[in-house]
């Protein structure tokens, strides 16, 4: 599995991560259950959804990410992770592509032109 950071990805993580101590941590555990089932068929539907934006493929949504530093039931963190999934047959291996992370109080919604 291959992991793909945007730049601005990289920036949001850095500035959440002063701000919530754990996220780190708990994005590492995510990386390690995510990369088992990258589209989470098995995992309750309200956990994550597809996010389709015209012309872009299909995105994915984290809506219930685990950060302990948040709050007690930590499910209920508030962060958002929006990332894309490839299996192509022409590369090699599969590749997620992290494009944005937010807390849910900073942003109504992602950001699509980002996206696109």
């Amino acid at each position: 599995m291959k992991y793909i950071y945007w730049n601005i990805f990289k920036k949001e993580f850095k500035k959440l991560c002063k701000k919530y101590k754990s996220l780190w941590e708990d994005f590492e555990d995510f990386l390690a259950e995510i990369s088992s089932d990258p589209t989470w068929r098995t995992i309750l539907s309200n956990i994550i959804e597809r996010i389709t934006i015209k012309d872009s493929g299909s995105y994915y949504k984290v809506r219930k990410f685990v950060c302990k530093s948040i709050s007690r039931n930590s499910s209920n963190s508030g962060i958002r992770i929006i990332y894309k999934y490839d299996n192509d047959w022409k590369i090699e291996f599969e590749e997620i592509t992290f494009v944005e992370i937010y807390h849910k109080n900073d942003r109504e919604n992602h950001d699509n032109s980002r996206i696109i």
